[in-house]
């Protein structure tokens, strides 16, 4: 049952992905031919100008829009009228919440690796990307290898943390009578403050710690990352557990 949801889900949001993505594409080529018309004076100038305005703006346009269908696409699904139809189907709640959340996650993925791509394409393919990489892997003097792989892991688990946050919340929001939306918002926000006022703690501690145990700079940094990592993950299982049972238990549609 778990793949038919996620067929509904994919399908829905490729309805609207299905535009902004090529459009991103097409906003890179767009930049790349006014960068290589090469026009002198102050219409090369005001043209290159308006094509890279144009195509920042909606890499950060389609990057918000992913974000914002996800949220919407689980506010109106599981918890408005929609959410009446979808709790009467023979799955469970962690079933519903876990289709809502891997399209989200796709969703978000793929429009950042567009992205990128059409990033690449502006630094004159992946040859001209690499040289750019080499510049700043030599001007930063990054550590080892593990540290990319943790730091790569760290930035997908935000990710998934910042979902499934945002489904907790809303969650949570959906047990008052009145204002859910903004005591969603209220619920993000705290957690938000919650979370960094544990993590100062737990990095005041660390360091204070790690001072006498490491004297190597880059295990010390692994080992701060591998702890973050293992944190996030905690975390995310913590916001879906908790976002199931308040859904399984607690359940209040409008």
């Amino acid at each position: 049952m778990l793949r038919k949801l996620l067929k509904y889900d994919l399908r829905a949001n490729m309805k609207i992905f299905l535009f902004i993505w090529p459009a991103i594409i097409v906003f890179a080529v767009i930049e790349r031919l006014a960068i290589s018309a090469d026009l002198e004076g102050k219409l090369g100038t005001v043209l290159i100008s308006t094509t890279t305005t144009v195509f920042v703006l909606g890499v950060i346009a389609a990057c918000i829009v992913s974000l914002v269908v996800s949220i919407v696409r689980f506010y109106s699904g599981l918890l408005r009228d929609e959410g009446y139809l979808m709790f009467t189907l023979p799955v469970k709640p962690w079933q519903l919440i876990l289709s809502k959340f891997l399209t989200a996650l796709l969703t978000v993925v793929v429009t950042g690796l567009i992205s990128i791509l059409a990033s690449w394409y502006l630094f004159d393919g992946i040859n001209g990307f690499f040289e750019v990489a080499k510049m700043i892997w030599n001007e930063l003097d990054l550590p080892s290898g593990m540290t990319l792989l943790l730091v790569g892991l760290i930035i997908f688990a935000s990710i998934c943390m910042l979902l499934l946050q945002i489904y907790l919340s809303c969650s949570i929001g959906q047990l008052f009578k009145r204002h859910r939306i903004l005591w969603s918002v209220l619920v993000y926000y705290g957690i938000n403050v919650l979370i960094e006022l544990l993590s100062v703690s737990g990095l005041i501690g660390f360091n204070a710690f790690s001072a006498f145990e490491y004297t190597a700079t880059v295990a010390k940094l692994n080992t701060l990352l591998g702890i973050v990592l293992a944190v996030q993950a905690a975390l995310c299982v913590l916001y879906f557990f908790l976002s199931e049972c308040i859904l399984r238990k607690k359940l209040n549609l409008e």
